[in-house]
């Protein structure tokens, strides 16, 4: 029983109060998804990758936070909802192991939340995964030959960050490298905060009324007063002698970058391309821009993500993130790879679409794209025109998950996000499966 600082005698039934087990209904989902679980042997595999000892105040045990982790990629809570529902819902404090509810729960903030998420990472959130899979084909969420056949595709997660139009990053720019000048006592005659405001109103008002020639020019001095301000800090550093910290020439690096960058016609910026990588934020150096070719949205800054699901059933097998914008059959023998060390099982076909013509997979006779015409059987064929049911899967991790924009920090976070999208999908999958309503006999 999960209670801080218990000892060994207080172990035992109380008297005058009910076990939750009493209390509760025994057909809700979080009290049958309970039961299912391996506690005893996914806890002791966590074990070797989180520390709790380390969070502050008393320790919470790791069995309650890998219970909220789940709960809260099923209901793709905050950290700060996720906390307080830990202390409202008792199905929640069931789920998570307390065999009585009320003033004995633990209060669990959300920075030990954060600080265990961070702390599972790639490896503990794959851990989970690969549970779920045991857990779904037990409660019928997925059949043993749906293994056989999986589907693979490939989509954009986006990151929390502004359109990276040179306007926008200029102007972050500028106010970095203000702030800079103000943390070192660099006096300046002009900020330009005023000059870049109404500068940047009057380019969307040309930008209405095509007047590109007029748009370019403010771009052009947008970018010359952005170099004059870096200019007079770099002075102001030479003639002080100052040194900079590693954050501050980090900052200082990404300013001229920016600027470097901005306002260049597309033949130098092509070049600019070859030797430099773009800076499509400022805060999220990871992000890369990636062209889908669709019609409302031709780009999307974030990271490529591979998504793999059983040949039916729709159970999410693996989820594995890329950066550097890899070719999509680049991505084929690392994700198949990280499928069946969760399934433990080999892939014996895998299903895509053209885009993964060209595959690194070495084991090219067990690939099938639309145009694969060789001696299939029917059912073959059938799941030929079924690989686009991955789609409607993709749309419910970004809807109902935390694909549609990622708001974890770093590349960890690119990492992190689609694998808990992934645990939530499967979770409400099963809870579907186990609470469904037996078919009348008539």
């Amino acid at each position: 029983m999960p209670i801080d600082n218990i000892n060994f005698s207080e172990k035992q039934g109380r008297l005058f109060q009910d076990k939750l087990a009493k209390e509760l209904n025994p057909t809700h989902k979080l009290y049958k998804l309970r039961e299912l679980i391996n506690w005893g042997d996914l806890e002791n595999q966590v074990a070797n990758l989180v520390n709790v000892e380390r969070f502050g105040r008393s320790r919470k045990s790791t069995r309650i936070l890998l219970a909220l982790a789940m709960l809260q990629a099923m209901d793709n809570y905050s950290d700060c909802a996720t906390s307080e529902m830990f202390e409202e819902n008792m199905y929640w404090q069931y789920f998570c192991g307390y065999e009585y509810g009320g003033k004995h729960v633990a209060r669990i903030s959300e920075s030990t939340i954060r600080r265990f998420r961070s702390m599972l990472g790639e490896e503990g959130y794959n851990l989970i995964l690969k549970e779920l899979t045991r857990i779904g084909l037990k409660a019928g969420a997925y059949k043993k030959k749906d293994l056989d056949s999986v589907i693979i595709d490939t989509t954009v997660q986006i990151k929390n960050v502004k359109h990276p139009h040179d306007a926008y990053l200029m102007e972050k720019a500028r106010q970095e490298i203000v702030d800079l000048c103000k943390e070192l006592n660099i006096p300046l005659n002009e900020t330009y905060a005023k000059s870049f405001k109404y500068r940047t109103i009057k380019l969307w008002k040309y930008k209405k009324d095509s007047k590109a020639k007029q748009r370019w020019k403010l771009m052009k001095s947008l970018k010359t007063r952005l170099g004059r301000l870096i200019r007079i800090f770099e002075r102001a550093v030479e003639t002080s002698n100052l040194e900079l910290s590693k954050h501050n020439s980090a900052i200082l690096l990404k300013v001229k970058n920016i600027h470097a960058q901005s306002v260049l016609k597309k033949k130098d910026k092509d070049n600019y391309k070859k030797d430099n990588a773009i800076l499509y934020s400022f805060h999220a150096n990871e992000v890369e821009c990636i062209g889908k070719g669709k019609l409302n949205k031709p780009y999307e800054f974030g990271n490529k993500v591979a998504i793999a699901v059983s040949g039916r059933g729709n159970f999410v097998l693996g989820v594995k993130s890329f950066h550097g914008n890899p070719y999509d059959g680049h991505t084929l023998a690392e994700t198949i790879e990280q499928l069946e060390q969760i399934t433990e099982n080999e892939v014996k076909k895998v299903f895509v679409d053209l885009g993964y013509r060209g595959s690194n997979y070495k084991h090219k006779g067990k690939i099938y794209t639309p145009y694969t015409k060789k001696d299939l059987s029917k059912s073959d064929k059938l799941m030929q025109k079924r690989r686009s049911a991955i789609e409607p899967v993709i749309g419910h991790l970004k809807q109902y998950g935390r694909m549609g924009r990622n708001y974890l920090k770093g590349v960890i976070g690119d990492i992190i996000n689609p694998l808990i999208s992934a645990i939530g999908f499967n979770l409400r999958n099963i809870a579907n499966t186990i609470t469904k309503t037996p078919k009348l006999v008539t």
